[in-house]
């Protein structure tokens, strides 16, 4: 306090002497009406030095002592190498929307990308966060020495960028780093392992899968000989291959039987009318009819009646042993050709990460854009102040 009065009388007396050169402090307190003039241009120059001081520390920080970034760029469009349906994503791209299934993989390459997991890949390859904590980082953006993980991982969000066009489909990828060299390095770096996670996560998803279809496909091909057995069993138990060509045996066997004892009957009823009922040839054609009912009769109940080893029942049976063999065959080929194709998507590469433009060497630094930073400055120095002299004539009118 005792140093701003010291400098206050200092410039006061200074400027007394430039109106009054025998002047000094005490004789100007005694004018009243200067004293209060200069006491007015005293406080406006305090405040213009007080923007003029802001505005050169403003200006040697932005332009002098910020670090200089560059920053290496690189665009990347995710495509998958599996995908059959290229009429819909044509039609999909026509309109301007791109694939949910790219979409999805782009969202995945974005946030891999801003994760912990990439920039603790990062560190370990260049050493970032020994970077950040470096004097090549300005004092004021600096990342101090005891800072946390998380304190690195935002320091790092704020350094990569990723953009995504939904209408492209295509991924824009940047990252600033004092040393040019290094920023085209760490791009090269991030490509390269995105690229393999993608993949790594889709070959862990289809390892899920495989571990599921090896499961039904052993459950599948258990019922499948399980059937089998069965159908083999009943073959085995009523010594038949087939019923169904037993059945067609018997059908036409009845049918002859049928179609001969018609014959025989109208031969007997014929003979009847001119031969005695006791003659030799009418008691054997008799005979003879009764035989052929008899053998028709079994045959008849051999393929329907009330007994378990009828045809028709055999036949169900047989059909439904078969039906269920020819059903359990087909779930297994089923399962085992999706098994087959689960085993391939584990080892071919699903996705691909394609590079449209390679990571740049930039040519000079990218942050701060000084010119711009010097008319910004300006603008907001005097913006604020004159903000600042309105507030303060305000303030001083009402005490006034």
């Amino acid at each position: 306090m005792i140093k701003k009065a010291f400098l206050k009388k200092t410039i006061l007396t200074y400027w007394f002497k430039k109106i009054d050169k025998d002047g000094d402090y005490k004789k100007l307190k005694t004018d009243k009406i200067l004293y209060s003039q200069l006491n007015k241009k005293y406080a406006l120059f305090k405040t213009r030095f007080f923007f003029i001081l802001l505005f050169l520390c403003s200006f040697t920080y932005f332009i002098f002592l910020k670090a200089e970034l560059y920053e290496s760029k690189t665009s990347l469009i995710v495509r998958d190498l599996g995908t059959t349906n290229q009429g819909q994503n044509l039609g999909l791209s026509i309109l301007g929307v791109g694939s949910n299934s790219e979409l999805k993989d782009s969202m995945i390459v974005e946030e891999y990308i801003l994760s912990l997991d990439m920039f603790l890949l990062l560190d370990k390859e260049f050493s970032l966060i020994q970077h950040y904590q470096s004097n090549k980082i300005d004092f004021i953006e600096r990342l101090s020495q005891n800072a946390t993980l998380e304190n690195s991982l935002e320091f790092y969000r704020k350094r990569v960028m990723t953009t995504y066009d939904e209408t492209s489909g295509i991924i824009h990828l940047s990252y600033a780093h004092t040393n040019k060299k290094v920023a085209q390095k760490i791009v090269k770096f991030i490509i390269k392992n995105v690229e393999y996670e993608l993949n790594e996560f889709n070959r862990r998803k289809a390892k899920k899968q495989l571990k599921f279809l090896e499961e039904e496909y052993v459950k599948n091909k258990k019922n499948m000989d399980n059937s089998s057995v069965k159908l083999e069993k009943y073959q085995n138990d009523n010594l038949l291959l087939d019923p169904s060509t037993e059945a067609t045996s018997s059908s036409e066997i009845i049918s002859k039987l049928e179609s001969t004892l018609t014959q025989k009957k109208i031969e007997y009823k014929t003979k009847t009318s001119y031969l005695n009922k006791n003659n030799y040839e009418l008691v054997a054609l008799k005979s003879e009819v009764n035989e052929i009912e008899n053998a028709l009769s079994k045959a008849k109940s051999t393929l329907t009646g009330s007994n378990n080893n009828r045809l028709n029942k055999m036949i169900f049976e047989y059909n439904k042993l078969k039906m269920q063999l020819e059903f359990d065959i087909e779930v297994y080929k089923s399962s085992l050709i999706q098994l087959e194709t689960a085993k391939l998507n584990v080892l071919k590469e699903a996705k691909t990460l394609s590079v449209v433009s390679k990571p740049n060497l930039p040519d000079g630094y990218t942050y701060p854009n000084k010119p711009k930073t010097f008319i910004t400055l300006i603008i907001v120095i005097l913006l604020i102040y004159g903000i600042s002299s309105m507030l303060l004539a305000i303030i001083k009118d009402h005490k006034e």
